[in-house]
């Protein structure tokens, strides 16, 4: 009989020796990835990009066209919602969870808008530290894995976060999203994507049928907020639960066109 991939996957995480293996991952991405990288360095010779480590341990991977590639547009599907739902002249963003500036670093002018202020903030304090010096004309602050985060309330027209829900428990995911509703003003929105309907095909059967039954599934065994530490959302979890006391103003469940599997979700709070 054939062992699936998210069997031996599951097994390696239950006998705590998944992060080992993910060691081994790192150095082969890295040896396969030296041509391509040298490719990009050359039509990119100003780009800066983040340490090999810091790259892997935030997407997983470490190409850097896939990088600016995938920044770019995930940017762009920020930069759409924030058109579509702010109507402001001038905005305050701030990414929750930036990582090595993979999209932010994209957001400095939005078309639309007469001033665009960035501020990013990381729980890797080495993420953070790259990302001041060599992003400019944005604002970085390093938040712990529990809230709140050191930012006065309504500040922000616009909060979002990409891959962070999917990376904590639920407590975490309750925590969260109420201090983020915080720091959103009260005409603000607050973006977030979730391993929704299209990453559920990874569960192994028992979580699959916890997924359907609406519940969240966590896949732990290491630490929480890391990317091996994963969080699968039903859509039935996030409007029942997690934004019940909100308003969900878009869902997007097929994010193809933004090279991408998570599912988007867009909400304000309520009048």
């Amino acid at each position: 009989m054939a062992i699936s991939k998210p069997s031996v996957i599951n097994y390696l995480r239950n006998i705590r020796f998944l992060q080992c293996v993910d060691y081994l991952m790192f150095l082969f991405n890295v040896f396969k990835n030296r041509k391509p990288n040298r490719l990009f360095f050359s039509e990119h010779p100003d780009f800066a990009t983040p340490p090999l480590y810091l790259s892997y341990d935030a997407y997983n991977h470490t190409n850097w066209r896939t990088y600016y590639d995938t920044g770019l547009k995930h940017a762009r599907l920020i930069a759409e919602l924030i058109n579509e739902y702010i109507s402001e002249n001038e905005i305050r963003i701030c990414e929750w969870g930036c990582g090595p500036a993979r999209v932010i670093r994209h957001l400095n002018k939005i078309d639309g808008f007469d001033k665009v202020e960035i501020f990013g903030t990381d729980y890797n304090e080495k993420s953070v530290r790259w990302c001041k010096k060599y992003i400019n004309s944005i604002q970085f602050i390093k938040n712990d894995l529990d809230p709140p985060l050191s930012l006065e309330a309504e500040l922000f027209d616009c909060v979002y976060a990409i891959s962070i829900f999917t990376h904590l428990s639920e407590p975490a995911h309750y925590a969260w999203i109420k201090e983020l509703f915080r720091l959103v003003k009260p005409k603000g929105i607050l973006i977030f994507t979730t391993h929704g309907d299209i990453c559920a095909k990874r569960l192994l059967p028992a979580e699959r049928e916890k997924y359907e039954s609406g519940c969240l599934v966590i896949k732990g065994h290491v630490k929480e907020g890391k990317k091996l530490f994963l969080a699968y959302q039903p859509p039935q979890f996030v409007k029942n639960k997690l934004l019940k006391d909100y308003v969900i103003v878009k869902h997007i469940s097929n994010t193809a066109p933004y090279q991408f599997e998570q599912e988007v979700w867009c909400a304000r709070k309520k009048c």
